[in-house]
């Protein structure tokens, strides 16, 4: 039986809400018209403004500085899975103090912005002797606050198992080691995989930040470079920049829509939800 939290809008309710829906469309292409004639009146769509992007170096350029934002993404991932697995063990631990304390972990990690990590390591680190690049300023930053994230996935999808699994692997002589590698790891990978991968696209985002270090060439970095250089394309360079950063957050998007069909195409289950995952820190 089908239940809902509300009751079915009636004649009127629909007819206000039909309403509301064309207002808000109405509202909507005005804004974009606004925006679109402002954008005309200053030049934005003339041949000259773009004539630098008929530039074949100039893609090179871009395509570095996406390449990069890419790579720093795909590390900063591998080291938090990393780290979100160690913290998925503390999380779930048997006895009563580790799992709160590795619980005050987790939320102090995934409560501080990725800026202020950012700015601590880069200015920390060499005053204490450790002299790194730009690259892995960013990284570590990422890697702190999205392994604090993804040690939470983790642990929930391990706790959303039922409890009869792991006492049937201890009646069986499993130690909690092997249960949690063997049983209950995998099971809880398969759930929070479209999560995971929803996670990638808030560390790729996060890779943009590198633009305060100023060291790391990455694509916003690129996009100002060339502002610099053709002040009559500024915005024109930062627009592209924003179209790139759109076109692979979309994919990755695709890909845990995807994900999330494949698993329960497979396996039958319902995938965790992406309301579990924290907001943007950004």
């Amino acid at each position: 039986m089908n239940t809902v939290l509300f009751d079915a809008p009636g004649p009127k309710t629909r007819w206000r809400h039909r309403l509301l829906e064309a207002a808000g469309i109405v509202v909507v292409v005005a804004l974009v018209a606004i925006a679109l004639s402002m954008l005309v009146s200053h030049g934005f769509f003339t041949p000259a403004a773009w004539a630098p992007f008929a530039q074949g170096g100039l893609w090179r350029l871009v395509g570095l500085g996406l390449l990069n934002n890419v790579t720093a993404a795909i590390v900063a991932m591998i080291l938090s899975m990393a780290m979100g697995l160690l913290l998925a063990f503390g999380l779930t631990g048997r006895s009563r103090m580790l799992p709160r304390l590795w619980r005050s972990v987790t939320a102090t990690l995934g409560s501080i912005p990725v800026l202020l990590f950012l700015f601590f390591i880069s200015l920390m680190l060499p005053a204490w002797g450790l002299q790194l690049t730009d690259f892995w300023f960013l990284v570590i930053a990422l890697t702190l606050y999205s392994g604090a994230v993804i040690g939470d996935l983790i642990a929930a999808g391990v706790q959303a198992l039922p409890r009869g699994q792991s006492e049937a692997a201890a009646a069986l002589g499993f130690s909690p080691v092997r249960t949690m590698v063997t049983i209950l790891l995998p099971q809880a990978m398969r759930n929070i995989a479209p999560a995971l991968v929803s996670q990638l696209v808030i560390v790729f985002k996060g890779t943009a930040l590198a633009y305060v270090l100023g060291g790391y060439v990455e694509l916003l970095h690129t996009a100002t470079v060339i502002g610099s250089y053709y002040s009559q394309s500024a915005l024109q360079a930062l627009v592209v920049a924003a179209v790139l950063f759109m076109a692979v957050n979309i994919g990755i998007s695709a890909l845990s829509r995807a994900v999330e069909r494949y698993e329960r195409r497979r396996f039958g289950l319902r995938a965790a939800p992406r309301s579990a995952m924290v907001p943007d820190p950004q």
